[in-house]
This record gives C-alpha cells, sequence and structure tokens, in this order.
C-alpha cells in the first residue's frame, strides 16, 4: 500500500484535534510511514484548519475543502499513478471514495450505514491507533500465503514427477499431499497469534 487517505473529522474540535488524541495520531502515523505508507489528509474543512491539523500532525500532504467528488477524484489520482490506496472514512460523503479505493475503511461505531456498507473492512471500536497493526498483518498476510503456495506446489510437484518415476506410490503420495495441506493450516495458524515485533 503507497497511499492511505485520512478523515479525521470526528477526532476534531473546535481550535483542533482533542488535546488526548494528538500523541496517539502522531504515533499511528509515524507507524504507517514506517511502514512505506504515505498519509494524506483529505478533508472538507476550510483550508486554515485543515493547514493547523496537518501541522499538528506533521502532515505533507493534505487536500481541504474537499466534496465528495473530489476526494473521490483524489483517490483515482494517486491509483492512476499506479499506486495502491486505501481510505478511511465515516461518513456519506466518503462512501464513494471507500467504493473506489483498493481498501475502503469504515468507522463502525460512529459511521453511516452507507459509509460502513461501501468499505472493505469496518473498524467496530473506532480504534483508529489499530491501523498500523492491520497493515503490518495484511503484509505478513500476504507474505503467508505466498509461501504456502509455493511450498504446497513445490512439494506436489516433487511427489507428481515422484509418482512419475514409480518412487511414490498413490497411498504414500496421498499421504505426502495432506501432510502438505496440513502444514499450510498450522502456518497459517500461526497468523492467529502475530504481533508485530
Amino acid at each position: 500500500m503507497k497511499y492511505i487517505a485520512l478523515k479525521l473529522e470526528h477526532f476534531l474540535e473546535v481550535g483542533g484535534i482533542k488535546k488526548d488524541m494528538i500523541l496517539l495520531l502522531i504515533q499511528m502515523l509515524s507507524s504507517l510511514t514506517a511502514l512505506g505508507v504515505q498519509p494524506v489528509l483529505l478533508t472538507g474543512d476550510h483550508d486554515n484548519t485543515a493547514a493547523a491539523i496537518a501541522e499538528q500532525l506533521h502532515l505533507a500532504e493534505v487536500h481541504a475543502n474537499c466534496l465528495p467528488e473530489e476526494k473521490l477524484n483524489w483517490i483515482g489520482f494517486y491509483q492512476d499513478k499506479g499506486d495502491t490506496v486505501c481510505m478511511i472514512g465515516d461518513g456519506v460523503n466518503d462512501a464513494p471514495a471507500l467504493k473506489k479505493a483498493t481498501v475502503g475503511i469504515a468507522m463502525g461505531g460512529i459511521g453511516s450505514d452507507i459509509a460502513v456498507d461501501a468499505a472493505d473492512i469496518a473498524l467496530v471500536d473506532d480504534e483508529i491507533k489499530e491501523l498500523p497493526h492491520l497493515i503490518a498483518l495484511s503484509k505478513r498476510m500476504m507474505t503467508t500465503i505466498k509461501y504456502n503456495l509455493s511450498f504446497s506446489m513445490g512439494l506436489n510437484f516433487l511427489a507428481i514427477l515422484l509418482a512419475i518415476t514409480g518412487i511414490l506410490n498413490p497411498v504414500i503420495g496421498a499421504l505426502v499431499h495432506n501432510a502438505a495441506s496440513i502444514l499450510v493450516i498450522i502456518n497459517s495458524a500461526f497468523l492467529l497469534k502475530w504481533k508485530k515485533k
């Protein structure tokens, strides 16, 4: 994932971000940047408000005064560059961008039903701090899938070659195939307890 488009309105109050959220958001954005993700703020707020938020959160890229179609256009702009884009939103006006993004994440607790329906993922408890873990876990999951596919296809190919040459009989071949399936399941099960180090 290259870009993550954020909508932070529900963390805002008059005069800026809620004080207790500033450090949490800065830490989350720093974790995202460390994962190679470029945070971008898309907001319907005025330029001055958006600039103040961006300054507090150390965001390099901000797009203010965004209407729903402009958010949609920004998502399309990043995708046209060949980048993978994640959109996080909570309102009806975010639904088109959530749907267009490679991955749409809705705030399930405070989000509108339309936003939740348009998104691929709904954060039920609205814990935005879990985003870096979600992205790191998804990267780990893709690595596990690639490893499992390579392992099982390689073992099956080897078993077929051994069966063709007569070294491996059908019963042993079936056992090897089932053993490979069990190893793939066990390897995948490790994701249930996985935590980023």
